[in-house]
């Protein structure tokens, strides 16, 4: 199936709590457009991957389940996590991404 991946990049390491997240309900609450729609939707099947390739910077694919064709490109998104759930080494807690875009 062809989708959409969303990639949010981190400018720090993460804790090894956060890294072994892999059920997206556990780590994103929602996805939102900045027309305000809330694209986590819990029967698409999305689901969330990790790299960290680097270290210092992981990046987390969030993968949508929308046709790439019919993807909402020059929107802005937000995600927003589960409280407590993204943690860096020392542990400071991030709440949520800054809007960003274009996707």
């Amino acid at each position: 199936m062809n989708a959409s991946i969303l990639l949010i990049s981190f400018n720090e390491e993460l804790s090894e709590d956060t890294l072994s997240i892999t059920d997206i309900d556990q780590l994103i609450t929602h996805i939102n457009s900045h027309t305000g729609a809330n694209l986590k939707k819990q029967n698409w099947n999305q689901s969330i991957e990790w790299d960290t390739t680097d270290p210092e910077k992981p990046i987390l694919k969030v993968y949508m389940r929308y046709n790439p064709d019919t993807w909402h490109t020059g929107f802005f998104y937000q995600v927003k996590f589960v409280p407590g759930a993204v943690k860096d080494k020392h542990e400071n807690i991030t709440y949520e991404t800054p809007l960003s875009g274009p996707f």
